[in-house]
C-alpha cells in the first residue's frame, strides 16, 4: 500500500490519506500497529472511512490461516473480557445503589444516638472490592507484558 498515490477522504475505492503516524490497515491487521491514544484516536476516526475499511478486509483476508486464527482468538478474548468488566460495572452499580438505600434505612431507624455515618461507607468499599475481583480475573487470561523499564535494560 505505501506505493499507492492516496487521494481524497470518502473516494470511493480509494484509499484515504493516513495522518502522520496513523497505522496503515495492513498494520491494524497483521497487529503490528502503534499503540497508544493518539494512534487509537487516529484510527477510531480512520475507521469511518469506508475505503479503510475495504482495507481492513482486504489485508484479513490475505492474512495466513495461523494469523488469522491468532486475530480470532484476540478478538474472542477482548469480547469476554469486556463483557465481564460491563457485568462488572453494573454489579457495583447496583451494589452502591442497593447499598446507600439500605445504610439510608438503618441511619433512619437509628435511635439518633449513635453514629452510624460509617456505614454509608460499606457499600463503596463493596463495590470497590467487586471491581477490583472483577478487574482481577479479567486479566487473568492475558499475559504479561513486559514492562517498559524492563524492556529497555539490556541482558
Amino acid at each position: 500500500m505505501a506505493g499507492k498515490p492516496r487521494s481524497k477522504p470518502g473516494a470511493p475505492g480509494k484509499p484515504s490519506p493516513a495522518p502522520s503516524g496513523a497505522p496503515t490497515a495492513a498494520e491494524v491487521a497483521a497487529g503490528t500497529a502503534p499503540t497508544g491514544a493518539v494512534a487509537a484516536k487516529d484510527l477510531a476516526q480512520r475507521l469511518q472511512d469506508p475505503a479503510f475499511q475495504a482495507d481492513i478486509e482486504k489485508a484479513v483476508r490475505e492474512l495466513p490461516p495461523e494469523r488469522a486464527a491468532e486475530l480470532v482468538a484476540m478478538l474472542e478474548a477482548s469480547m469476554r473480557r469486556r463483557k465481564l468488566e460491563l457485568i462488572g460495572y453494573l454489579a457495583a452499580a447496583a451494589i452502591v445503589v442497593v447499598g446507600m438505600v439500605g445504610a439510608l434505612i438503618v441511619m433512619g431507624s437509628g435511635d439518633g444516638g449513635t453514629f452510624l455515618g460509617w456505614i454509608f461507607l460499606l457499600p463503596l468499599a463493596l463495590a470497590g472490592l467487586v471491581m477490583w475481583l472483577v478487574g482481577k480475573k479479567a486479566r487473568a487470561g492475558q499475559p504479561k507484558r513486559a514492562s517498559p523499564a524492563s524492556a529497555r535494560r539490556p541482558s
